[in-house]
């Protein structure tokens, strides 16, 4: 018997990840303006690249239109049956998927031009000390690291307050990430779902009964969010 789906998860990303990759997938594609493409900001066209956290693929085929090679690394085995399906119909021959993890990625040395982590988001902060050691591992000498997530403070966007969730989290990456020697560039985006039926099975789904109450009375269809970029260029 089909578990019946719940009105939202309450801010539960592992259960996201793993039980509803469609939802994901979907809150992922939103339009958001101005757009951001990393490895075009980054100067990364004809760059060997690894997407740690991939995903759905959503990312690593974005990547893919520059890159020489996208080699994309999910932790979760149902994220990572939709990029390979994906990939497969779509016949993209210069991106590929490995089951792995952002603390033991599984490259040989200095084989990739950059690592990206886009919304990556480990329990503990310090999870990110083993991330940026490995991530240097297989990055050559004048390459990059790059992590995109949501600014501290901003967890569900502008939304944060509606959440009412102090974000300790946010700040402790922070403090860690700029110990680890990355630098760091703030950028604010609008993302447009079009109506609320998409913003709730979305938006309202993933962040909880509250954020869907808003949501309704207030008609909203729109959401700011600021994302920080964090970047760390490597000399060996």
């Amino acid at each position: 018997m089909t578990k019946p789906k719940p009105e939202s998860i309450e801010g539960r990303w592992d259960i996201l990840y793993k039980d509803y990759p469609e939802v994901y997938d979907e809150f992922a594609q939103v339009q958001k303006t101005p757009p951001l493409n990393l490895a075009e900001k980054f100067h990364l066209a004809g760059k060997i690249i690894a997407d740690i956290g991939s995903g759905t693929g959503d990312s690593s085929f974005v990547y893919g239109k520059v890159a020489k090679e996208v080699i994309g690394i999910e932790i979760e085995p149902s994220m990572l049956e939709v990029a390979e399906k994906r990939s497969k119909e779509e016949n993209i021959e210069n991106v590929r998927f490995v089951l792995g993890e952002m603390e033991k990625i599984p490259l040989e040395d200095n084989t990739v031009d950059a690592v990206i982590g886009a919304t990556l988001a480990p329990p503990l902060p310090e999870q990110f000390r083993g991330f940026s050691a490995e991530a240097e591992r297989i990055t050559k000498s004048g390459g990059i690291i790059i992590l995109l997530n949501i600014a501290p403070g901003w967890n569900g966007g502008e939304l944060h307050n509606i959440i009412e969730d102090y974000d300790d989290w946010g700040v402790k990456t922070d403090k860690v990430l700029v110990d680890c020697g990355f630098d760091y560039e703030d950028l604010y985006q609008d993302q447009e779902y079009g109506s609320i039926d998409k913003i709730v099975r979305t938006c309202g789904f993933i962040f909880g009964k509250k954020v869907i109450d808003y949501l309704k009375e207030h008609n909203k269809t729109n959401i700011k969010w600021k994302l920080r970029i964090r970047y760390k260029n490597i000399k060996k």
